[in-house]
């Protein structure tokens, strides 16, 4: 296996910054694909983590570097202003802050409650290890699953003992707004008539009767418009059916 130099790594982040001004760890990991260039994982082993390397590279003002003693202290002032305070009142904080993610405070110190333990704050012991349970789970998830959906997770975390899309639900409010607080959402779509309408079609092939409650349950997990999105294009669920039985007589 080739050893990479501090100076080589360096050289491939800025060559990588140049094709993607907005240079994170996912987006060089597709750019170095195929590539005789350090990976992710030597891009670590060399600097002990992905913002260290920006940092050495000159390129931390894509992204704001923050030390070790930054974050801790972050994190404490969080704790102080923050009622109640946990992970996820901390994500959206540190968001209006400008602050440090918890991805980064998930790479940089390993999970959520060790960087709580190096910042000296105490919380009850199973909320802690409930929320880097679900940390961790969905950071594996977002590498190894192609999509990551409630019905793609649901079947990976069963089949590896990782907490459930309920159990996440009730932590985070929603399972999106967990997917958010750590960074790994998928960008939202903007859907046209024409997406509700194929979303329509296929429901009423698969279901016993094209009801708003019958979509609703089917649509979990899919990649299709929510009744709210067809309600803001169509003005009413009945207008969004009535419309695409009209586009079957026009056709036949």
């Amino acid at each position: 296996m080739k050893k990479w130099t501090e100076q080589q790594v360096i050289d491939s982040l800025i060559e990588a910054s140049i094709a993607y001004p907005e240079l994170d760890a996912k987006t060089y990991a597709r750019w170095s694909t195929g590539k005789e260039i350090p990976s992710i994982t030597t891009i670590i082993n060399v600097f002990g983590s992905w913002r260290e390397a920006l940092h050495a590279a000159g390129l931390s003002s894509i992204r704001p570097y923050y030390s070790d003693q930054e974050i801790l202290t972050f994190i404490k002032e969080a704790s102080e202003r923050l009622h109640p305070f946990h992970s996820n009142s901390y994500r959206e904080w540190a968001k209006a802050k400008h602050g440090p993610s918890l991805t980064l405070i998930n790479l940089r110190f390993g999970s959520w409650s060790r960087a709580l333990e190096e910042a000296h704050i105490e919380m009850t012991r199973s909320i802690c290890m409930t929320e880097e349970r679900i940390i961790n789970a969905l950071l594996e998830a977002s590498d190894v699953l192609p999509r990551l959906t409630t019905q793609t997770y649901s079947i990976w975390a069963q089949e590896n003992g990782h907490p459930t899309v309920a159990t996440i639900a009730r932590k985070y409010g929603s399972w999106v707004d967990a997917l958010t607080c750590l960074d790994i959402a998928p960008p939202r779509r903007k859907w046209v008539e024409e997406d509700v309408l194929d979303a329509l079609s296929q429901a009423q092939r698969e279901l016993p009767s094209l009801s708003i409650i019958h979509y609703r349950k089917w649509a979990e997990g899919r990649s299709v418009p929510s009744t709210s999105t067809i309600n803001a294009l169509f003005g009413s669920w009945t207008s969004a059916v009535q419309c695409l039985k009209r586009s079957r007589v026009s056709i036949s």
